[in-house]
């Protein structure tokens, strides 16, 4: 056959050349179908605790939908095609995620249960409600409740309030502010009969509790309220002054600090005034007034006294009473300092400027020895501080730069594998084309007359010249 005469006529190289050539093919095209047609796994949840990662995976085993593991088993992949269908009905099972189980102990319930196991059930459901309702909230990423609730009866009453405690691991870098502390009391509290906010204890993750104890030292409390306040006004005016400055200088070419003193004091003044009879001298108003006599009987103006007995006058007067209660407002500001130091260098009338609208932005009072003080950084620089792009990094292990994440497939990639393919293929058609063309002999060149001519003229000479070999016969 003509291929297999090619392939015999081939050198070694050439034969090397074309199966190297067919390999690399072969290995492309199954690599491109492979891709083109392998199942695309998405996430179905991710950050999924090992009970619920357990939970889930046995549903998906018994609904026989096919799944992957990731990072650990926190991560669970479907494929794309299922992920959304997938995932509704996981979340239509009502599955006991997080260790919580709700109001549905009940769908299955047994008509033999005793009284003490619907109890017992019932706090259960309560107790994975308000687990599920705290996980709606964003910074929680864990959250465990425990009730404790006295037992009560026809004829006995509990004597113990009851109390409830809350658990909640934080995500990585976020914290609870007090008024979510104080709302997941309110809930607990608003949840469960019978239940005041201050019984309801917040820990989280390191066991500290968020909530103050109930009858705590009133000093304390006091104090702890007092730098809460002082630290929500400092809060406030520097948020204040950083706007303003960003929105002048740029973000982060200026910095403010602000600390303020609070007035706390509180004091209740009670004044009592003595209000007189308008136009008399008496210290109020006569209401009453009864005259007795000697002989007993009661004397009016309009009856007066016979003979000369004895007689006495008893008055009334209503003392007019006003009652004023002042009771200054907590919080008051007692003094100021704001400082607000400038990356970019400024000249003096630009400083005043700034000290001007720093001033107004944080209502700079001058009766309370409020002081406002704007440096530029170019005066620490010239006493030689350094600047901080001059700082030298702190000591310490520098974290590298975490590698970006290896993008996807996309068509751009594909079109240019199959470029690749379709360049090797036509080397190697090119190639095998050129080993099979036969060796053509070159023509030799014709020669002119006068060339002729001349080749004639030395074949004569030559013979003629030659030497005569014995027993040759020359004509």
């Amino acid at each position: 056959m003509v291929i297999a005469e090619s392939w015999n006529n081939l050198a070694p190289r050439g034969r090397i050349g074309i199966a190297a050539g067919v390999v690399l093919i072969v290995c492309l095209t199954a690599g491109l179908g492979i891709w083109a047609y392998r199942t695309d796994y998405q996430v179905l949840f991710a950050d999924v605790a090992v009970a619920d990662a357990a939970a889930m995976t046995a549903e998906l085993d018994k609904q026989k939908v096919p799944y992957r593991l990731a990072d650990n088993g926190t991560t669970i992949l479907v494929p794309q095609e299922i992920v959304y269908k997938t995932r509704l009905k996981l979340m239509g099972n009502e599955m006991p995620l997080h260790g919580a189980v709700g109001f549905e102990v009940f769908n299955n319930a047994d008509f033999g249960m005793t009284e003490f196991v619907q109890k017992v059930n019932y706090q259960r459901a309560i107790q994975g409600e308000l687990t599920r309702t705290i996980l709606s909230i964003d910074d929680i990423q864990a959250a465990r409740v425990h009730l404790a609730i006295p037992e009560q009866g026809l004829f006995k009453k509990a004597l113990t309030r009851p109390k409830a405690s809350v658990t909640v691991t934080m995500k990585k870098d976020r914290t609870l502010a007090p008024e979510q502390i104080a709302g997941i009391q309110r809930l607990v509290a608003a949840s469960v009969p019978d239940i005041a906010g201050n019984d309801v204890t917040v820990l989280n993750q390191h066991g500290v509790a968020l909530t103050r104890p109930v009858g705590s030292d009133a000093a304390s409390e006091s104090s702890s309220a007092a730098l809460e306040a002082k630290r929500g006004t400092e809060s406030y005016l520097a948020k204040k002054v950083t706007e303003v400055l960003d929105r002048s200088f740029g973000a982060g070419v200026a910095v403010a600090s602000v600390d303020v003193a609070l007035n706390l004091d509180q004091s209740r003044i009670t004044t009592e005034e003595v209000l007189p009879a308008k136009g008399a001298q008496q210290a109020g108003v006569m209401v009453r007034e009864r005259r007795t006599s000697s002989e007993g009987n009661d004397l009016t103006a309009a009856t007066p006294a016979r003979g000369n007995g004895n007689s006495s006058t008893e008055s009334d007067y209503q003392v007019g009473r006003r009652v004023e209660q002042l009771v200054p407002g907590s919080g008051e500001i007692r003094r100021m300092t704001v400082a607000v130091l400038v990356r970019q260098p400024l000249n003096e009338d630009q400083v005043a400027k700034l000290k001007e609208v720093v001033t107004l932005a944080v209502g700079y009072n001058e009766a309370r020895g409020d002081a406002v003080v704007v440096y530029p950084m170019a005066q620490f620089q010239q006493i030689g501080a350094p600047t901080p792009e001059q700082a030298e990094p702190a000591a310490g292990p520098v974290e590298a730069p975490s590698a970006p994440p290896a993008p996807a497939l996309s068509n751009q990639v594909m079109l240019a594998l199959a470029a690749l393919v379709a360049v090797v293929l036509a080397l190697g058609v090119a190639h095998l084309l050129r080993a099979r063309r036969p060796a053509v002999t070159a023509a030799p060149a014709r020669l002119s007359a006068t060339e002729r001519a001349q080749m004639v003229a030395d074949i004569r000479q030559w013979i003629e010249h030659a030497p005569v070999v014995a027993g040759e016969v020359r004509k």
